[in-house]
C-alpha cells in the first residue's frame, strides 16, 4: 500500500469510527484484562485496513465469552473480509489516555471500542505472522507509567528501543509482584537484540502524538506487544535511572 492510500484508508477510518469529542482516561491499569478483535476491510486484502476494537473500559469478557467467538461470523456480521480475533492480555503500564476514542461495537456479547487502525498488510507482518518486526499503527493514545515502577526494555540494533506495553500470561510470565522476572528467559531474541530491565525515577509517557498518532509496535516471540520510542518521537529514556539488578 502506498503512503498516499495509507493516508487516504486512515482519513477514511477516522472519519467512519472517531466519535467527536470522546475521550477515555483511565487510571490503575497495571495488570488490566483486555481482548482486542481487527476487523479487516476493503476492496481487497492486498488494499485492506484493520480496524481495532478494544474492551478496556467498556467490558470484560468471560472466558466463556470468548471461547464462543467465531471469526468467521464475526466478519460476516459485520461486512468484513476477516476478523482476527487477539488473545487476551494484559496492560504494563499504570495509565492510559485515549485522547481520540471511536464507536463501541459488539462482537458476540463482548464490547469494545474503536481504538485506531493499520494498513491491514503491516499489521499482519508486524502482529501476526512475525515477531520483532515493527509496523505503525494509528491511535490518539498515550500510556504512563509511574515514578518508582519497573519497565521492560528491548533494545533494537538500529539504536531503538521498544518498551513493553501488553503481556500475554504465560507460565512464570506475568503482571504482578516479580512476575515479569522470568520473561528474558523466554524471549527468542534475534541477533543484536538486548533485553533489560529499567527503574523510573520519574513518570514516563509514551505517546506517537509527535508522530500524527503513528505508533512503531511489533511482538515479541510470545505475543507480547510493545512500543517503540520512535526516534524520540514516542519516549525518551536519557533522563532515567536505570536499576541495579
Amino acid at each position: 500500500m502506498t503512503d498516499a492510500s495509507f493516508e487516504q484508508h486512515m482519513t477514511d477510518a477516522r472519519d467512519e469510527h472517531l466519535v467527536p469529542g470522546r475521550e477515555i482516561h483511565l487510571r490503575d491499569m497495571r495488570g488490566h484484562r483486555f481482548w482486542e478483535v481487527d476487523l479487516i476491510t476493503g476492496a481487497s486484502q492486498d488494499d485492506a485496513i484493520a480496524n481495532i476494537w478494544n474492551t478496556t473500559g467498556v467490558c470484560d469478557p468471560t472466558p466463556e465469552q470468548l471461547g464462543a467467538l467465531d471469526a468467521d461470523v464475526i466478519a460476516r456480521e459485520n461486512g468484513a473480509l476477516d476478523a482476527w480475533l487477539n488473545p487476551v492480555r494484559h496492560w504494563a503500564f499504570d495509565q492510559i489516555d485515549v485522547r481520540e476514542a471511536g464507536d463501541d461495537r459488539t462482537f458476540g456479547g463482548i464490547t469494545g471500542t474503536w481504538m485506531g487502525a493499520a494498513d491491514a498488510a503491516t499489521m499482519l507482518h508486524a502482529t501476526v505472522q512475525d515477531s520483532y518486526s515493527p509496523g505503525y499503527v494509528y491511535g490518539g493514545n498515550a500510556f504512563t507509567y509511574l515514578e518508582g515502577s519497573d519497565v521492560y526494555l528491548l533494545d533494537a540494533p538500529d539504536g531503538e528501543v521498544f518498551i513493553l506495553k501488553s503481556i500475554v500470561p504465560q507460565p512464570d510470565v506475568s503482571i504482578g509482584a516479580d512476575g515479569l522476572a522470568h520473561l528474558a528467559s523466554r524471549l527468542e531474541l534475534p541477533d543484536g537484540w538486548g533485553f533489560r530491565m529499567l527503574h523510573l525515577d520519574q513518570d514516563l509517557e509514551v505517546s506517537a502524538a509527535g508522530h500524527d498518532n503513528l505508533a512503531h509496535v511489533m511482538q515479541d516471540n510470545l505475543h507480547n506487544v510493545y512500543q517503540g520510542s520512535d526516534v524520540g518521537r514516542a519516549f525518551s529514556l536519557l533522563c532515567m535511572q536505570e536499576a541495579e539488578r
